[in-house]
């Protein structure tokens, strides 16, 4: 690796921001014990917001943003992984306090990093991503804490989102009712009930005002 591209952002002393690809080199990433070649990384609200001015998720600059990625280990110092090995990353400040997936290349912590799963591909990971991810542990913890399908019917907020639609997604495969609420009901009813959400609610439908139970 002699020099390879990368989606960076940048912000002056003055606060003049730019952003674009720029070329760098491998002198250039940040300290970590192991690179991968990124093969692909997820587009996450985050990543957006980190590519604006005004966004205050990066903590300093100049940052590589994506807050997820997959790809294959080129070096490595760290035990449990060697060159050729497939991995995944997503959370640890990568993207936002670390340069993340938004480039050909990465050098991150081998703590950070995860063998791919057996039977999944490295874009099937990145599909699912940190806002599967996210929605799988919600989950998880629901079911931990009980929940059962009889329990009867889960209300999945924010559900056209990236999390909300994975979880009305995974609770509908797991045969749990759901429903699913959002501000944007007209154009996402039939989209949502595709995924498996029992019913569909406008966001204004749980938000209103309570009406007081006794009168004064």
């Amino acid at each position: 690796m002699e020099k390879f591209q990368a989606f960076m952002v940048r912000k002056d002393e003055n606060g003049g921001f730019r952003s674009g690809i720029e070329t760098l080199t491998e002198g250039q990433l940040p300290p970590g014990d192991v690179t991968i070649r990124v093969h692909y990384s997820g587009v996450n609200y985050k990543d957006g917001l980190a590519s604006l001015p005004d966004g205050k998720v990066v903590s300093r600059y100049p940052m590589v943003p994506g807050i997820d990625l997959a790809g294959v280990v080129t070096h490595s110092e760290h035990p449990a992984f060697k060159p050729g090995d497939q991995v995944l990353c997503t959370g640890y400040g990568v993207g936002t306090d670390h340069f993340g997936g938004f480039s050909e290349y990465a050098r991150l912590k081998g703590d950070w990093l995860v063998h791919l799963p057996e039977g999944l591909s490295m874009r099937e990971v990145m599909g699912i991503g940190t806002a599967g991810f996210t929605a799988a542990l919600s989950v998880d913890a629901l079911i931990r804490s009980g929940l059962t399908p009889e329990s009867g019917e889960v209300l999945v907020t924010g559900a056209t989102g990236g999390v909300g639609s994975f979880a009305v997604s995974i609770l509908s495969r797991l045969g749990y009712q759901v429903t699913a609420s959002t501000g944007k009901l007209e154009a996402q009813k039939d989209w949502l009930t595709g995924l498996g959400a029992s019913a569909v609610v406008g966001r204004e439908e749980i938000s209103a005002p309570v009406q007081g139970v006794l009168s004064k």
